[in-house]
C-alpha cells in the first residue's frame, strides 16, 4: 500500500508533536485500508524501531481531541479506536478525494504533454494525415466536466472506416519516413 503525505501536516496542529508521532502517523497514512488501520503497539514498535510505550503515547496523541486541527470532525482527532487494535482514520475519505483529484490532474498533465510531444515529432505530412483522421472520425464530447476525444460509433455513416483509413495513412507516412 502507499499513502501521500501532505506538507500541511508538518505546519498544522501536529507541529512539534515529536518524531514518534510523525513516524506512527506516516505508518497510518501508508497502511490504512478503506479508512481502517490495525495498530498493535508491540508489533508497530518493532516495525518502527521504537519502544512499545513510545508507540502507545503516539497513538494516544493521535486519538485525543485537537481543537487546533483543520479537520473538525471527531473534535479534531486523527484516529478513533474501534476495537482492540483497530482504529478508524477520521479524515481518510477527505484525503482520498484530494489525492485522487491531484493524481487525476497529474495524469492528465502527463498525458497532454505526451500528446503534444507526439504531435511535435510528426512530419508535416504525418500531422496533416493525423488531423484529417481526427476530423473524419473523431469528435469532441463533454463528459464528467471535461473534454475528451471519443470515437464515433461504427454505424454513423462509415466514419469508423474513415478513422481506419486515417490511421493507415499515418502508419504509411511514418514507415516511409523511416525508410520502411
Amino acid at each position: 500500500m502507499y499513502g501521500k503525505s501532505f506538507e500541511s501536516m508538518y505546519i498544522g496542529s501536529m507541529y512539534g508533536a515529536g518524531i514518534n508521532v510523525f513516524a506512527v502517523w506516516n505508518y497510518i497514512i501508508t497502511m490504512t485500508h478503506r479508512g481502517l488501520i490495525e495498530l498493535n503497539p508491540k508489533a508497530l514498535a518493532a516495525t518502527l524501531g521504537g519502544t512499545e510505550q513510545e508507540v502507545k503515547d503516539a497513538i494516544e496523541y493521535l486519538s485525543i481531541p485537537d481543537p487546533e486541527s483543520r479537520c473538525k470532525a471527531e473534535e479534531g482527532r486523527k484516529i478513533v479506536r474501534e476495537g482492540q487494535f483497530q482504529y478508524r482514520v477520521v479524515s481518510w475519505e477527505e484525503y482520498q478525494r484530494i489525492r485522487n483529484a491531484e493524481d487525476l490532474r497529474e495524469y492528465n498533465r502527463r498525458k497532454q504533454a505526451e500528446y503534444r510531444a507526439r504531435l511535435a515529432a510528426m512530419t508535416p505530412e504525418q500531422r496533416a494525415a493525423f488531423e484529417a483522421a481526427k476530423v473524419r472520425g473523431y469528435r469532441k464530447v463533454r463528459r464528467g466536466g471535461g473534454i475528451m476525444e471519443a470515437k464515433l460509433a461504427g454505424e454513423i455513416s462509415g466514419r469508423t472506416q474513415a478513422v481506419s483509413d486515417g490511421i493507415a495513412d499515418i502508419h504509411r507516412l511514418s514507415t516511409e519516413g523511416n525508410g520502411g
